[in-house]
């Protein structure tokens, strides 16, 4: 192997530490995204682990020195496995924004066991390469199947990239499998270079891909009510454009406007922190009372839209009312004595194809009336 070989590899070793920094940076400004961090350490651990195997024991090898060459090519060959579980379990947790399940941890003992039984065995270059070569393969299979998921746009093209370079590495790294069972492991310079750029592709994708989810974290976040986690009225309008149109031309829509009655009493006696639990109380009861297919927000203060949708939105006033008991007959008992609190609901249907923007209106008029007749009541609106 020449020099440049050489190089190669140290340029490698530098660009995973570049690499680590920048995907440790992305996952701190992107809390919301798993998996970012994970890539970087594992990539890093993996091409120093390689670096150590492909490059330094081959030369002790040449050199004569044994003892050092079976030394270096385990130290190298169980970092490359570690990191190659790390990468493998980065992907999973990056295609579906999860933690690892307790099975999933076992990628990395397990891949690291490769390389530890080649050491054992004492088979130096060709068995640390088995091992790594193996290793690299089940990570490419579990990358492969856990990059298919991200099918949506902007993702899909990264996506597919990364998953031609994993076709690609697949091709090599069973190459190099069959050739360490036949004891002529060993990496040369053009392999090196196809190895290299396609991992840099790889990377890039990954970043790009990082990149997306971030920005889609952020605008979910944008949608959504901090304090309740419910949409807010920006995130309410979102969530219900793509099926809207068909909604209102079939005329599934019902609309309940939602105010607690005298709630700044209850932020004034009992102080901001209870009116908040009080708050939090309420879209619990709001989720538990609605169907799946519903949607609620938080639009202001105390006030709370639910759209009631589908073929039996006509059953809205009857949805305010369940909410409206549940709440009434809602303790919280921290305080002495307990806080009480109860709502005023408007509903607003329609028997034929009404625009979202009226239901809503009308859904605030039969709450003003509510409020009117004593609060604590629902009034329906039909238009």
């Amino acid at each position: 192997m020449t020099t440049d070989f050489y190089n190669l590899l140290l340029t490698d070793c530098a660009l995973a530490l570049i690499l680590l920094a920048l995907f440790w940076y992305v996952s701190r400004v992107s809390r919301g995204v798993r998996g970012i961090a994970s890539w970087g350490v594992g990539h890093f651990f993996y091409s120093v682990g390689a670096a150590a195997l492909d490059g330094t024991a081959t030369g002790l090898e040449r050199a004569g020195s044994a003892t050092a060459t079976t030394l270096v090519a385990a130290v190298g060959g169980m970092l490359a496995c570690g990191g190659l579980a790390v990468l493998a379990g980065a992907a999973i947790k990056f295609a579906q924004q999860r933690p690892l399940r307790p099975a999933e941890w076992l990628l990395v003992p397990v891949l690291v066991a490769l390389s530890a039984l080649a050491w054992l065995a004492g088979d130096a270059i060709d068995g640390q390469g088995a091992a790594m070569s193996l290793a690299e393969l089940v990570m490419l299979a579990v990358m492969l199947w856990q990059m298919r998921r991200l099918d949506v746009p902007p993702q899909r093209v990264p996506a597919r990239l990364v998953m031609l370079g994993c076709a690609v590495l697949a091709f090599l790294y069973g190459r190099d499998l069959l050739h360490a069972f036949t004891g002529r492991y060993g990496p040369n310079d053009a392999w090196v270079n196809v190895d290299l750029s396609t991992w840099y592709l790889i990377n890039f994708c990954m970043l790009m891909l990082a990149s997306f989810r971030a920005a889609e974290s952020l605008r979910q976040t944008a949608m959504l009510d901090p304090l309740t986690g419910t949409l807010n009225r920006r995130g309410l309008f979102a969530r219900l454009d793509p099926d809207l149109e068909r909604l209102t031309r079939d005329g599934q829509l019902a609309v309940i406007a939602l105010d607690l009655d005298h709630f700044k009493r209850v932020n004034d006696r009992y102080g901001h922190a209870i009116g908040d639990l009080v708050l939090q109380k309420l879209s619990d009861t709001i989720r538990s009372q609605s169907r799946e297919h519903d949607v609620f927000a938080r639009t202001g203060g105390e006030e709370f839209v639910i759209v009631v949708t589908g073929p039996d939105a006509c059953n809205a006033p009857q949805l305010a009312e369940r909410i409206r008991v549940s709440l009434a007959t809602m303790r919280l008992d921290p305080p002495s004595p307990p806080v009480r609190v109860t709502a005023s609901l408007g509903v607003s249907l329609s028997n034929r194809p009404m625009p979202l923007s009226m239901l809503m209106r009308g859904a605030d008029e039969a709450l003003y009336t509510a409020k009117r007749a004593g609060r604590d009541c629902v009034v329906t609106h039909t238009l």
